[in-house]
Formats: C-alpha cells, structure tokens, sequence
C-alpha cells in the first residue's frame, strides 16, 4: 500500500471514529452560540480544510523524512484535535474539552516547529490547525456563558423579578 493511501486511510478513519454520535451532537446543536458566529456559513468548511491541510502536512512530511514515527506522531495529534468537540458532546459539557483544546494547540506548535526545518510546507500546512483552535476555544467558552442554567430556566441574566419559591 503507497505511503500517500495510508497517510489518508488513517486521517479518514481518525476523523469518523472520533466524532460526536448522532444523539449527543443533536444536544450541541440545541445550544445558543454567539451571535457572530451562528450564521457563518464558512464555519462548516473550517474543518474539512483543516483536515486536508493535516493530511498534506504528514504526506509533504512524510516525503521528507520517511518516518514512521512521526506519522504515528500525527495520527496521535489528529487525535488529540478531534477530541474536545467529542468529549463536550459526550458529557454534555462545553467545558470539558477547553483543557483539551490547549493541549492539542500546544502540541500543534511544537510539531510544525519540529517539522519546520525538514519540511517549511509540513509547518505551514498545519497553519489552519493553529489559527482555528483559538478561535473555537473562544466560541465554547461563549457558548459556556451563553447556555448556564439560569439562562435555560426562562430566566435571563437581567431578570430582576424573584425567584418564584418552590415551597407550598
């Protein structure tokens, strides 16, 4: 099997297994987002791009170096990216992935910096990882204060009416 099928074999199969199942991503849609970005019809195509470029990052580097090493470095990092939308999704918790989100961010960096010198375009191809993360970051962090508790009880941050007791 070429190097090339292998390399998009895995990054294929990374991104279907580490994904939200259907029940749990239909608790993601239900959530109120940020008003900037709820209607971003490019939003959609962040992570195909991303995606792509991941791909043409470990197959340029791969074309460099030959090592298999480091494209199991990739598929672990693809992972790690892949991982805080699922684990969000799957405790029903904006927040859990936000550790996971500079974890994965961290680690992104680290490897176009080591990749950099065998391979400038292995390093820039992973330029969209490095932009995007952020940015969703800063989105789930929103939606965190977008979707607490008292929001969902009817009851806006600004209500200034009592709270109705519960007693008879």
């Amino acid at each position: 099997m070429p190097p090339w099928l292998l390399i998009l074999i895995t990054v294929a199969v990374i991104t279907l297994v580490v994904n939200p199942t259907e029940r749990d991503y239909v608790w993601y849609r239900s959530l109120r987002r940020p008003a900037w970005i709820s209607r971003q019809a490019w939003v959609a195509l962040v992570w195909p791009l991303i995606s792509v470029g991941f791909y043409g990052s470990a197959l340029a580097f791969w074309q460099t170096a030959a090592s298999w090493g480091w494209v199991a470095a990739y598929a672990v990092l693809l992972v790690l990216l892949r991982c805080p939308r699922w684990l969000s999704c799957r405790l029903h918790n904006l927040s859990a992935g936000l550790p996971l989100w500079l974890l994965s961010w961290t680690m992104t960096l680290v490897l176009a910096l080591i990749v950099r010198p065998a391979s400038p375009l292995a390093s820039w191809l992973l330029l969209p990882v490095l932009l995007w993360l952020p940015v969703e970051a800063a989105i789930a962090l929103q939606m965190v204060g977008l979707n607490r508790k008292e929001h969902r009880s009817g009851r806006g941050p600004d209500d200034r009416r009592p709270a109705r007791s519960r007693r008879l």
